[in-house]
C-alpha cells in the first residue's frame, strides 16, 4: 500500500507542477525591442526544443501516429513501475518442514513481489480510467485535448493485463509447488471466495485486452467494442473489489470516475434535448431536426449535415458526439464542425463534413443516397447531439496562423480560419489556409464558405510583404494577410463537365489548365453544384488551385514557404487534420522549424506550435 500511495504522490507531484506552469506561464511583452525576459525566453527555449525532437514520431512499426513524447512518457512509466515492483523486497529463500509430514515449504520473496505486482495494477486503474474519459480531469488540469490521452489508455491498460498476469503465475507457483503437501495445498486454496473472485476479474480483464485489438474490433464492429468495454470494465472493477477488499479504495474511485463521466454524459443530453417541444406546450425530449446534403466522386460519398439548435456556444476546436435514431439509438460518432460558434445570443448552426464510411457513417450515406430529396436537393432526418468535448485549439499569442486540411479534415481548419479572421482582437496578422482534395469538384462540399473567404481576400491583404517584416505587436489596425491554396491530388477518371479558366487564372497543373468533374459526381449529386464550383474558382491573386497527377505535396514545402513569409519575430501555430499519413508529415515538418537556440535569441519563428485533430467525420 505505501508504494501506491508513492506512485500517487509522484503522479499528483507532476499534476502540480503542471498546474503552476500553466498559472504562471510568461507571456510577450508588448513591446517593439527584441529583449524579451529571461523567464519568457527561458520557457520558449524549452518548448521548442521539446517540439525539435519529441513531436516527430518514432518506432512507427510497434507505435503508429504517435509522437515521441508520448513514447517517452511510456517508457517513463514501464520504468518506474519496474523499479518500484523490485525495491523493498527481501529476496531469500526459506525451506520449513510441514508438520505431521516429511515434505517441506518453500517460502521466497516470490510472494512479496507478486504481491506488490498486483497492488500497484491495482492501483493503476483509475488512472487508465482518466485517461479515457470524455469528461477528463486530466485535461482540465493540463489543457491537454482527452483524446491524446489515448494511447496512454490502452497502453497502462496492457501494463496492467501484464502485472495481473504476473500476480497470477506468482501464486500459482507459490501456492501448487512451493506449498507443501500437493495437491492438497492448491485445491484448499483454489475454492476460497476470493481466488474465485480472482479468476473472474483476470478473465475480464483479458477480454478487454483481446476485444480491444484493431482486427478484433474491425471483426466485431466499433460499437460492439464501446459497449462491451464499458460494461466489462464495470464488473472488472467489482471482481477486482470481491477478490481482495483491503484494495477497494482504487475500485471505488475507478467506479467515481466512470460514474462521473456517465453522469455528466446524461446532463449534457438533458441540457441540449429537453424542452418545450415543437407545436406543443408539453415539455419533453426533442431530437434535432437536420438538413443532410449528398456528394458523390470516385472516391466515395460526403455528407453535408447542417442544423440550428439553441445551446450554449462552443469553442473552436472542440466537437460533438452524434447519434441518428433513423439509423440506431445506441451508436454515437465524434465530429467536429465545420462551423464557428456564434459571439452573440442567437441559436448556434451546426454544419458537419461526414465522409461515409464502413458502419454508421456508411448506412448514413445510404440512407441519403435513398431518400426522397427536396427540391434543394436536401432531406431531413433526426439527430442526437451531446457535447462538447475537447479544449479550444487557437493560440492567443500566435501570430501566424498556419491551417492544412486533408479531405473532410477540414471541418476542424475552417471554423479557426473564420474566427481568426473575424476577430479583429486576435494576434493572428498572418493567416493561410491549405486545403488538400482528391477531386475539384469536393470544393462544393464548403462552396458557401469558401465564397465568403474569398470575399474576405478583397479586405485581408492590403498590407504587403514587407509590411508584415516589422515587429510581432498585438494591434488591431493592421490589415490581415490571408491567403487560400488548394492541392488536387487526382485527375478525374472521365470527363463530363470541363471548367475552362481566363488565362489570369492562379490554376497550375503539370498538363493542363482545365478543372473537370467526374461522372460519378454529376450523376449523383446536386445539378447545380456544377455552376457553384465554377463560381468558386473564379481567379484572385491570393486564391490557388494547384493540380497534382496522382501525387501528395510537400507539408515540408508548404511550412517552409508560408514560414519565409511569416512576421519576424512572430510565432507561428500549426492547425492541421487529416488522414494518418498527414499528421506524420506535419508532425515532422514541425518538429523541424522548432529552435531552441532562435527562441532565445529572440527569434520566434523558431517558436511553432501544431494543433493536430484526427477525427475527421
Amino acid at each position: 500500500m505505501l508504494y501506491t500511495f508513492i506512485m500517487w504522490a509522484v503522479i499528483g507531484g507532476i499534476l502540480f507542477f503542471i498546474i503552476l506552469g500553466r498559472l504562471f506561464r510568461p507571456y510577450r511583452k508588448n513591446e517593439e525591442d527584441r529583449k524579451q525576459s529571461f523567464l519568457y525566453r527561458s520557457c520558449g527555449s524549452v518548448a521548442a526544443g521539446s517540439r525539435r525532437f519529441l513531436l516527430p514520431e518514432s518506432f512507427p512499426r510497434f507505435f503508429p501516429n504517435t509522437t515521441r513524447l508520448q513514447v517517452l512518457i511510456l517508457a517513463i512509466i514501464i520504468v518506474y513501475l519496474t523499479i518500484f515492483s523490485f525495491v523493498g523486497i527481501v529476496y531469500k529463500t526459506w525451506v520449513t518442514p510441514v508438520k505431521n509430514s516429511d515434505k517441506f515449504n518453500t517460502r521466497t520473496g516470490l510472494g512479496g513481489f507478486s504481491d506488490r505486482v498486483g497492488a500497484l495494477a491495482y492501483a493503476l486503474t483509475p488512472l487508465t480510467i482518466g485517461l479515457c474519459s470524455r469528461d477528463s480531469i486530466l485535461s482540465l488540469l493540463t489543457g491537454i485535448p482527452y483524446q491524446h490521452f489515448n494511447f496512454l489508455h490502452r497502453w497502462t491498460g496492457r501494463i496492467i493485463l501484464i502485472q495481473s498476469f504476473i500476480h497470477t503465475i506468482g501464486w500459482t507457483i507459490i501456492e501448487a509447488k512451493l506449498y507443501q503437501p500437493q495437491p492438497k495445498v492448491y485445491n484448499t486454496f483454489i475454492k476460497q471466495t476470493y481466488m474465485i473472485w480472482g479468476i473472474v476479474a483476470q478473465g475480464f480483464i483479458t477480454f478487454l485486452f483481446v476485444f480491444s485489438l484493431r482486427p478484433v474490433i474491425r471483426w466485431t464492429g466499433y460499437e460492439f467494442f464501446k459497449k462491451s468495454h464499458l460494461i466489462v470494465a464495470g464488473l472488472y472493477f467489482g471482481a477486482c473489489w470481491g477478490h481482495w477488499n483491503k484494495l477497494a479504495c482504487w475500485m471505488i474511485a475507478s467506479l467515481g470516475i466512470l460514474g462521473f463521466e456517465l453522469g455528466m454524459r446524461i446532463l449534457r443530453l438533458c441540457l441540449i434535448h429537453f424542452g418545450y417541444k415543437d407545436g406543443n406546450k408539453g415539455l419533453g425530449f426533442r431530437p434535432i431536426k437536420s438538413k443532410v446534403e449528398i456528394f458523390k466522386d470516385p472516391s466515395g460519398t460526403i455528407v453535408r449535415l447542417s442544423f440550428t439548435h439553441n445551446h450554449e456556444p462552443w469553442k473552436i476546436g472542440q466537437h460533438f458526439y452524434l447519434t441518428f435514431p433513423a439509423l440506431s439509438v445506441w451508436q454515437s460518432h465524434p465530429f467536429t464542425p465545420a462551423s464557428t460558434p456564434p459571439t452573440s445570443l442567437i441559436p448556434p448552426t451546426h454544419t458537419y463534413i461526414i465522409r461515409a464510411r464502413n458502419g454508421e457513417t456508411g448506412k448514413l450515406g445510404a440512407l441519403a443516397e435513398s431518400a426522397t430529396l427536396d427540391k434543394d436537393c436536401h432531406f431531413e432526418t433526426p439527430v442526437v447531439m451531446v457535447g462538447p468535448y475537447g479544449t479550444s485549439t487557437i493560440s492567443q499569442e500566435a501570430t501566424n496562423i498556419l491551417a492544412i486540411a486533408g479531405g473532410t479534415g477540414v471541418s476542424f481548419t475552417l471554423p479557426a480560419v473564420t474566427a481568426a479572421l473575424a476577430d479583429a482582437s486576435s494576434p493572428a496578422q498572418n493567416i493561410e489556409m491549405i486545403w488538400i482534395i482528391r477531386h475539384i469538384d469536393n470544393l462544393a462540399w464548403i462552396g458557401p464558405e469558401i465564397v465568403a473567404l474569398k470575399a474576405q481576400l478583397d479586405t485581408s491583404t492590403s498590407s504587403s510583404s514587407e509590411d508584415l517584416k516589422g515587429p510581432a505587436t498585438h494591434t488591431t489596425h493592421t490589415a490581415k494577410r490571408f491567403r487560400i491554396r488548394i492541392f488536387v491530388t487526382r485527375a478525374p477518371e472521365t470527363r463530363t463537365h470541363v471548367y475552362s479558366l481566363p488565362s489570369t487564372s492562379h490554376l497550375t497543373t503539370p498538363a493542363e489548365k482545365d478543372l473537370e468533374v467526374s461522372s460519378a459526381s454529376s450523376a449523383t449529386s446536386n445539378p447545380t453544384h456544377s455552376h457553384e464550383i465554377q463560381a468558386l474558382i473564379t481567379p484572385h491573386p491570393n486564391f490557388t488551385i494547384t493540380c497534382l497527377d496522382h501525387a501528395r505535396p510537400s507539408v515540408d514545402a508548404m511550412l517552409a514557404s508560408f514560414m519565409e513569409e511569416t512576421v519576424e519575430r512572430g510565432r507561428t501555430q500549426v492547425l492541421a487534420s487529416g488522414p494518418s499519413a498527414l499528421g506524420t508529415d506535419i508532425r515532422s515538418a514541425v518538429g523541424r522549424r522548432n529552435g531552441a537556440a532562435r527562441v532565445w535569441r529572440g527569434d520566434e519563428r523558431g517558436n511553432v506550435e501544431l494543433a493536430w485533430d484526427d477525427r475527421m467525420g
